[in-house]
């Protein structure tokens, strides 16, 4: 059967019919809202009948959602950043919803199929069968009030749908009848079986929450039965009743060390002290990781009094494809992401998959028109596939966002239909302070190169501040991945990576350009600080911290491509966790020189560098010059007689002038210590130059974020 590729329409069955005269007089005229009872939901036939998905893109051309609605990805438009200008104003002066008056006598119920053409501010608790917004209607949540409006089918928003409350009150759209047994999955439009949020034509949509600080670090270490916890620093707008997450931070030895959260309410917050209704279960010890840095267990805070969400055994979604950027701050999205039962088992049982283009919050195709858009403080738990979704949509900027608890990759677009076709770009894409938190798969076996952060094709995109821990998954599994067949150009930089089940950083990547990883750390994962793969690529990795990985610091597959790739001025220290600090394995083709300078390598328990290559891989080509070497046990270097015999393999210790070439043969190196190789002297490609340690400058909380400012 033919793979559906998102952006296409989907398979006949479902598509919907087209609109025809008896169709269109089935909505109920009562000036200007129909609403049709009985219990009979009325399938909004209509959405997107006559407007464009996108407005074109700058300078001309077709609307995004036409000129790629064969789901073929777009080219990078090259288009600078644009300015999103000031948002639209909210009118909180519409008629009442619960004033029977302007429906025609009577105010809709459940089962009704509502039309909005003209303003309306909801200012009761409402359930509809479903909800249509026209272009020139809005639905303004009154303010004032905690409100829920519970639809059973989708609400697609034409006009203005405004979730602003107040910071006493807290806003709810629920969908709580979703069969996602239903779901197509798919295409540019709305779908009648995949009940959710769809945000068309020129609609805006406005999540805006009272802010509150995504996440602090512990100031302390925490144990079992701990009922107060002291932060690094006071956070902004946390309530007591407020559900929080505790990041499990223990060394990978450790039972249940990817996966030992604790999930909390707050009692009270008094500065940056907050005591709990009931005890913590777990030891969430503090990190002390050298390079000046110490990290206590991120406290993520999950509540936000805008929600949108489906229920735990009905997931629906988000899904924008609007010319006019959204503003969706300080929301929280659950049971979104919905999944249907695959071909394939499990043990016995369907192993489940997710549904094509139905994620948590999914910008679809939108190009330039998604330019200047900022999701803010936003979290996404719970939810069944991917979390934040800026498909083929550039310039948007995510702030202070938290994934929790998600299924698939959490930060994500989609990747290319196979390994010989490039993806489609997203470009300026920001993820600031962002954290990925348990990631999960199914089944986690099979969760080969599941990631918390994607970064995928596109240029001028960047991660900064952001946070990996408790990503599952198998093989390749990590934080931060550099996905194959999809290179993008990002500024990466102040980023952590912890306690996942494998890897801080996977690449897997044949670059054409040169990249940049500074400023990094890795600690308590249970694979490596990076795996660096695939075949050829030039990297540079520089003043980054590498702690107490299960399997080592440094995995080195790929050789140079052009200029060859450097890991300078890194403390790697393998806290008795590992037999080495840094290994090389099978390098597939030869290529340029890798190098390992000015750095410390510490903590293994057999050698510092490991040059393990197989025996039907290309040879080693790796220089290690300059760097320190503090193992209690074992020696700075060693050569697995299995290896094929290296093309080259330079060493010079820190402080020494001589430099040595390695190759395969017994005896003793240097000093009498047994690298199970000779040496022979050789010149470097540089002079000697000094250690040079990282000093780490990381943020103990999430960015300050605010709400919209206008309107």
């Amino acid at each position: 059967m033919e793979q559906q590729r998102e952006g296409e329409q989907p398979p006949t069955r479902h598509r919907r019919p087209p609109v025809g005269r008896r169709r269109v007089l089935t909505w109920l005229a009562a000036g200007t809202v129909a609403a049709l009872g009985g219990g009979v939901v009325l399938r909004q036939s209509l959405a997107g009948a006559d407007e464009p998905a996108a407005r074109p893109a700058p300078g001309g051309g077709t609307p995004a959602g036409h000129q790629h609605g064969t789901g073929a990805p777009p080219s990078a438009s090259g288009s600078p950043r644009q300015p999103a200008g000031p948002p639209p104003p909210v009118d909180q002066g519409g008629r009442k919803w619960s004033d029977a008056k302007g429906w025609g006598g009577k105010v809709p119920g459940p089962g009704s199929a509502v039309r909005i053409t003209d303003k309306v501010v909801l200012d009761t608790d409402a359930q509809v069968g479903s909800l249509l917004v026209e272009k020139n209607g809005s639905l303004v949540f009154a303010a004032d009030r905690s409100l829920t409006l519970s639809s059973t089918g989708n609400v697609e928003v034409r006009g203005v749908l405004a979730l602003a409350p107040d910071g006493a009150h807290t806003h709810t759209l629920r969908f709580p009848e979703v069969d996602e047994r239903r779901f197509a999955g798919g295409g540019m439009t709305v779908v009648d079986t995949d009940t959710g949020l769809w945000v068309t034509g020129q609609g805006y949509l406005r999540l805006d929450g009272a802010p509150r600080t995504a996440w602090v670090r512990a100031a302390t270490a925490l144990g079992p039965g701990d009922t107060a916890i002291r932060l690094a620093a006071a956070p902004a707008g946390w309530q007591p009743g407020d559900e929080l997450a505790v990041t499990p931070t223990a060394p990978p030895d450790t039972d249940g060390f990817s996966t030992s959260y604790d999930l909390v309410t707050v009692k009270q917050v008094d500065g940056a002290t907050v005591t709990l209704t009931g005890p913590l279960q777990h030891a969430h010890p503090r990190v002390a990781v050298g390079g000046g840095a110490a990290f206590g267990a991120e406290v993520l805070n999950l509540s936000r009094n805008v929600r949108v969400e489906g229920t735990e055994n009905g997931r629906a979604h988000v899904h924008l494809t609007s010319s006019r950027p959204a503003d969706v701050r300080h929301a929280a999205l659950r049971w979104l992401g919905p999944r249907a039962d695959g071909k394939e088992s499990w043990n016995g049982k369907p192993v489940t998959e997710p549904v094509l283009g139905r994620y948590g919050l999914h910008f679809h195709m939108l190009l330039d028109a998604s330019r200047g858009t900022v999701v803010e403080g936003v979290v996404v738990r719970d939810t069944g596939s991917h979390a934040f979704v800026p498909h083929a949509s550039h310039g948007i900027t995510f702030r202070g966002c938290i994934s929790h608890h998600t299924w698939e990759d959490a930060y994500w677009w989609d990747g290319p239909i196979d390994t010989r076709t490039p993806q489609g770009p997203s470009d300026d894409i920001a993820y600031e302070g962002c954290v990925a938190s348990l990631t999960v798969y199914e089944p986690n076996p099979r969760g080969y190169r599941l990631t918390g952060f994607s970064l995928g094709a596109g240029t001028g995109s960047s991660a900064r501040d952001c946070v990996a821990v408790g990503v599952q998954g198998a093989t390749g599994a990590s934080g931060y991945e550099w996905p194959e067949t999809s290179e993008g150009v990002w500024t990466f930089e102040r980023c952590l990576a912890h306690n996942n089940l494998e890897n801080g950083v996977f690449v897997w990547l044949n670059a054409e350009h040169h990249h940049t990883v500074t400023q990094y750390a890795a600690y308590h994962n249970g694979g490596w600080g990076i795996e660096h793969g695939a075949y050829l690529n030039d990297f540079d990795y520089t003043a980054s911290v590498l702690y107490g990985n299960a399997a080592g610091g440094i995995a080195v597959h790929a050789l140079g491509r052009d200029k060859g790739t450097v890991f300078d001025g890194l403390l790697i220290d393998a806290a008795g966790q590992s037999d080495y600090a840094v290994a090389t394995l099978k390098h597939q083709l030869a290529g340029e020189p890798v190098t390992l300078s000015r750095s410390r390598l510490t903590g293994y328990r057999k050698a510092g560098v490991a040059f393990r290559a197989t025996d039907d891989g290309r040879p080693d080509d790796i220089a290690v010059l300059d760097c320190e070497f503090g193992g209690a046990k074992g020696s700075e270097l060693w050569l697995d007689p299995e290896a094929p015999a290296p093309k080259q393999i330079l060493f010079r210790p820190a402080g020494q002038a001589q430099t040595v070439s390695l190759t395969k043969g017994g005896g003793q190196g240097l000093a009498g210590t047994p690298w199970n190789a000779a040496t022979a002297p050789a010149e470097a490609p540089v002079p000697p130059r000094a250690v040079a340690l990282p000093v780490l400058a990381f943020t103990d909380s999430g960015p300050r974020t605010g709400r919209v400012t206008a309107g």
